[in-house]
């Protein structure tokens, strides 16, 4: 039987204690059986780990198997240039996510908590991790629960536990039995360890420390969720798998047939075989983007500084392209859809309604209506909360819901200027408080407020127009509809009574006069439906998941543009794997009075179905989800659990920041497959030069060297450009990629085929043009400077092709413009310094760079000419569909 359904004795014999607590050679003897009050956690982040880490590519093998075969066979210098890049590229990397976790952890705020406690029938003040089962807290209004514990007595006490159950309202607890065994969040007579007293004061026994606490076990869940691949790791992945089977076939088969001939003709010899072995290599080196792992690293490190100047700290670079591809968005309600403060949305008198703007603390906001001071007066007085303003923020001391009406009658320019004389407090059973006061002209007067159903049993008149009238069944319906009515709406309503007294009278609650209702919310915050309506339109689907009630979650749901049926935690609980997947492709979007399990279980069938799932949160319950999601985001003022089971951080609690960093995670994974179509459109042009010179008979068209320069250079400057091109118009208005697509779809590729067959075709012409086909010497040197610069060229031309192929116009990047003024001087400073002799090429006299150049043009009309007619076919399709 849980703690929850045994009477405060039973605990305390359970436990072996006593009201006066534990004696000191108890303490000790359970703190060697229990260990100390404190949470397992997890070992710190090591460095060479995270370096090491930037290295897990199959690309990235690809081109260390090639560093490694450049030294062996003596080709110490490409292998110097390769292993440059690939060092270049983990230092990026490195730094991004060593950085990231550092301002995380400055994020964190550090301080030792402490506890007082009954021992031997002494208060004493520990430190909270000395805590063991049987000790007996004293715990007061703002103190933080330090472990688990059952109350043993209570006065007005309330909790606060959003963090833990995702209510956001305060839970009045008490020390009563509870029959059955119900969730957390009904549990009103038990503290957990990391929330917080608001109100009251309360004598309790612990039942749980350390990782036997709620949050304990949480943070067992956190641990044994597995880090899940991001979809772009997951595409270059089989990118990367797929690529290298092609070059080994292409290099095996240009090694096996070279081989052969040379066999046959009695020509293969140990030279002649390293020779062939050498062939195959600069296939290798020039069939695998070299450039690609820096490029992916760049574009993702620039996007994680743009994210940083909208407030999103990324813990992981790979998580900026996530959040691209996700689908579902599954999100806790209390302080990330809602502001996490109360705020009074209507005041109600037999008058009518008045309609209050306005959100948070600062009592500033328009009242649109004919307010009744006597119904805001009675919140303002019949109050024990406090704001003060500091450094131009509103601050509260007390019960947020009494701070909510402190709000709401600073926004009608009341203040409380009356003398208390008198009170009787709020208490669970009662549900009311009574405050005695007299004002400045010496006059007596009772406020009261209340749950309706309570309150309204003390009155016997009702206020209207200034007038007091009887409280007749007529008038008792009308309050009693309008009460319904804000219940409804999950409004929390609260009922609101006077009466004025002579000096002498003892303070009572009897004859009052009913005044009105004040009905507040939890409200969204203002820009969560403009981003839910961004979302939509991205067709990526909001999941609201929650501890808060059904009715709180479904009205919150229709303010934000959520409309669904609710399913409960306690459907979750006697529903398989199967039937909760088949509640989720019903189309139930919210989810409430859910556990972390529950929150975990949605997460794990979400992605079961092939969905991308974000999650968000900022409570100790949403950690799970968020270790568990594909990628997690916890708001600012979340707790350390939350941000340290994320992917990214919001430094602010803006819902709008998940949008943007949504369109920037696609908009970055639009410049990388653009790096990587103008990567492999040229390097498919550099392989198939060289595989059909070699089949042909030729001379090898592009050394090794050559390939290289190229894929740095040509390739590279203008690939990490792209890094910063703008996004398209349609960015947030088409569907999220399907997690299985691969990097590239099937119309790249063909047109990938397209241009590099092409430029093919044009190389291997001016290649035998000049002789380098089968001559040598001289004119073999020749041949291969002309391939060399007409690739450069080929490759420049591709670079405003792929460009107008994503419709991005070609003068909003000057970075391209100069990243292509940058290749062609530095090929010119190549052919016409000394550097050519190390690269073995030849200064091209003027007539042969104009042959160059209309090639070149020659070329680019082609490609517009392919680009015309795809559109053509592709429009015909389209219509003959419709």
């Amino acid at each position: 039987m849980h703690y929850s359904q045994k009477s405060g004795e039973e605990v305390l014999g359970d436990l072996g204690s006593g009201r006066d607590g534990l004696d000191s050679a108890e303490v000790h003897e359970r703190l060697l059986r229990y260990g100390p009050n404190v949470l397992e956690t997890a070992e710190a982040v090591n460095p060479l780990v995270i370096f090491f880490d930037q290295f897990k590519s199959f690309i990235i093998y690809i081109l260390l198997f090639a560093v490694v075969f450049s030294c062996i066979i003596g080709e110490y210098i490409d292998s110097i240039l390769i292993l440059a890049i690939l060092l270049a590229n983990a230092l990026i990397g490195f730094f991004q996510e060593l950085n990231a976790y550092r301002s995380l952890e400055a994020l964190k705020k550090i301080a030792a908590l402490h506890a007082t406690v009954v021992r031997g029938g002494e208060k004493r003040v520990v430190d909270a991790a000395d805590l063991v089962p049987g000790d007996v807290l004293v715990l007061t209004a703002g103190d933080k629960v330090p472990a688990d514990a059952r109350i043993l007595e209570s006065v007005r006490l309330k909790v606060e536990e959003s963090a833990l159950t995702g209510e956001s309202v305060p839970a009045e607890k008490g020390s009563g039995v509870i029959a059955e065994n119900v969730q957390i969040g009904e549990q009103v007579n038990m503290l957990f360890s990391t929330t917080s007293v608001v109100v009251g004061n309360c004598l309790a026994v612990v039942v749980g420390t350390g990782m036997e606490t709620e949050i304990g076990k949480i943070s067992a869940l956190i641990s044994g969720a597995v880090d899940e691949l991001t979809p772009l790791q997951l595409r270059l992945h089989r990118f990367g798998k797929r690529l290298g089977a092609v070059i080994l076939l292409v290099c095996l088969v240009v090694f096996s047939v070279l081989s052969i001939q040379a066999f046959f003709t009695g020509g293969l010899t140990g030279q002649t075989f390293v020779a062939f072995l050498f062939i195959a290599i600069s296939l290798a080196v020039a069939a695998v983007p070299t450039a690609l792992p820096a490029v992916v690293t760049i574009a993702l490190s620039i996007g994680v500084k743009r994210l940083l100047k909208k407030k999103a700290l990324v813990r992981k670079l790979s998580s900026v392209e996530t959040l691209g591809s996700c689908d579902v968005i599954c999100t806790d309600k209390t302080g990330t859809l809602t502001e996490n403060r109360m705020t009074v949305r209507y005041g109600w008198t037999m008058d009518g309604e008045i309609e209050l703007q306005g959100i948070g603390y600062e009592p500033v906001g328009d009242v649109k209506g004919e307010p009744v001071e006597l119904l805001f007066k009675a919140g303002l007085l019949c109050n024990n909360a406090e704001l003060h303003q500091r450094s131009g923020k509103w601050e509260l001391i007390g019960d947020p819901t009494e701070g909510a009406l402190l709000t709401s009658g600073g926004k009608l320019g009341l203040k409380g200027t009356d003398k208390r004389i008198d009170e009787i407090p709020f208490d669970s059973e009662r549900k009311m408080m009574s405050v005695l006061l007299q004002d400045d002209q010496g006059q007596f007067s009772v406020f009261s407020k209340g749950a309706p159903g309570h309150l309204l049993k003390h009155c016997s008149s009702y206020y209207r127009s200034g007038e007091i009238l009887p409280l007749d069944q007529e008038a008792m319906s009308q309050i009693e509809n309008q009460n319904d009515l804000y219940a409804g709406q999950a409004m929390r309503v609260l009922a609101f009574a006077w009466k004025q007294k002579d000096a002498t009278e003892p303070l009572d609650e009897e004859g009052l006069t009913f005044i009105g209702f004040q009905a507040m919310i939890d409200p969204p915050r203002q820009d969560v439906l403009p981003a839910i309506r961004t979302t939509s339109e991205a067709g990526i689907r909001v999941i609201m998941v929650t501890g808060d009630y059904q009715t709180t979650a479904r009205a919150i749901g229709r303010e934000i543009g959520i409309e669904s049926e609710v399913c409960t935690g306690h459907e979750i609980d006697n529903m398989d794997d199967a039937a909760l997947t088949s509640v989720l492709q019903s189309g139930i979007n919210i989810f409430a009075r859910v556990i972390p399990e529950h929150k975990q279980r949605i997460v794990t069938a979400l992605q079961g179905m092939g969905h991308t799932v974000a999650m968000t949160g900022d409570g100790v319950n949403d950690a799970p989800a968020l270790k568990k999601a594909n990628i997690g985001i916890a708001v600012g003022s979340g707790t350390e659990v939350a941000k340290e089971a994320s992917d990214i951080v919001l430094l602010d609690d803006s819902f709008s920041h998940i949008v943007s960093a949504i369109r920037e995670g696609r908009g970055i994974y639009d410049n990388i497959q653009k790096s990587i179509m103008l990567l492999l459109s040229g390097n498919f042009g550099e392989v198939l030069i060289i595989f059909l010179a070699v089949m042909t008979g030729m001379n090898l068209p592009l050394t090794a060297i050559l390939l290289l320069w190229i894929n740095m250079v040509t390739d590279g400057a203008p690939a990490l450009a792209f890094s910063v091109d703008p996004y398209g118009t349609d960015i947030m208005t088409r569907q999220p990629k399907d997690a299985k697509e691969n990097i590239l779809p099937l119309d790249k590729l063909v047109l990938i085929g397209v241009l590099g067959s092409i430029g093919t075709g044009f190389a291997l012409f001016l290649f035998s043009l000049y002789g380098g086909a089968n001559g040598d010497g001289e004119e073999l040197k020749l041949g291969q400077t002309i391939v060399f610069n007409f690739v450069v060229l080929y490759e420049v031309v591709l670079v405003f092709v792929i460009r107008r192929d994503y419709r991005v116009p070609l003068f909003s990047n000057w970075w391209v413009w100069a990243a292509v003024v940058f290749s062609v001087v530095v090929q010119l400073v190549l052919m016409y310094t000394p550097l050519r002799d190390i690269f073995k090429i030849s200064a091209l006299d003027g007539r042969q760079l104009l042959l160059l150049g209309g090639s070149a043009l020659c070329f680019y009309l082609l490609c517009r000419g392919y680009a015309v007619l795809q559109l053509f076919f592709m429009k015909r399709r389209e219509a003959t569909f419709t």
